[in-house]
């Protein structure tokens, strides 16, 4: 079985394309280090023990594994991903509601497998927010207010816009350096990553085997990696942290 550790996105015959990237212009952008205080390296090692006692970081919190299938919806789909962590840690785990990545996508994409910017996706959520899954249970909530999570071709609901908007990214930061990236785990913030290619959600420090990873989910089924995560060793992390985004907090009425 493979180790799922460092994949290289851009060699796998899954890969499916999606851009990621610090957009010119992000000094005008908010920083995670002006909001948040920096956690020593000195100090994870301790920490990083205390989340293990407690049974894990917010991988703990993820409710579901995505899968894009054969779109290039990533972005969306880590995107969609961190505002379903955000709300567990904000709400509870029991009360998340699942996301619809596509309905986020087709508004941030140009066609099925363009691919999308990070950074436009958390815009358009703070912005416009992000439609409930279709599923049973959100279709009793919210009604024909719902889109699948895949299907470019799938068209908005009538007057959806209202039901996107009760939920919305809130706080967002872009991440720097390493030490930001590994502080917003300890603190559970997820953080969406673009690299090779390729966006996923980290959620989780921990030593694997000995060396400092960060878990990450993915949007290829659980069936890949494992159970749907992968593992990033430190090399990896210092790559992802030139385009690296935390999602604080979000809005939800």
């Amino acid at each position: 079985m493979a180790d799922f550790v460092d994949v290289d996105f851009t060699q796998d015959p899954r890969y499916v394309f999606g851009d990621a990237g610090h957009r010119c212009f992000s000094e005008f952008k908010a920083h995670f280090a002006d909001n948040v205080e920096v956690i020593p390296e000195s100090q994870w090692k301790d920490l990083i023990a205390e989340m293990d006692a407690a049974g894990g970081g917010a991988d703990q919190l993820v409710t579901r594994i995505y899968d894009q299938k054969n779109e290039g919806s990533c972005v969306a789909n880590a995107c969609s991903q961190a505002c379903e962590i955000a709300q567990a840690v904000q709400f509870g785990k029991e009360n998340v509601t699942h996301l619809s990545a596509m309905s986020l996508y087709k508004r941030i994409g140009r066609s099925p497998n363009s691919g999308a910017m990070i950074d436009d996706g958390l815009e358009e959520m703070a912005e416009k927010g992000i439609l409930p899954l279709d599923t049973p249970e959100n279709r009793a909530k919210f009604g024909d207010k719902v889109m699948p999570n895949t299907g470019w071709s799938t068209r908005y609901p009538a007057d959806w816009e209202a039901t996107a908007r009760k939920f919305r990214a809130a706080e967002w930061f872009i991440v720097d350096t390493v030490n930001e990236l590994i502080t917003a785990l300890l603190l559970q913030i997820p953080v969406v990553v673009g690299r090779q290619g390729h966006s996923i959600c980290y959620c989780r420090p921990m030593y694997r085997n000995g060396p400092l990873v960060a878990k990450y989910a993915n949007s290829w089924h659980e069936s890949w990696g494992d159970q749907g995560f992968g593992y990033d060793t430190m090399s990896q992390i210092r790559q992802s942290s030139n385009w690296a985004f935390a999602l604080r907090s979000v809005v939800v009425t």
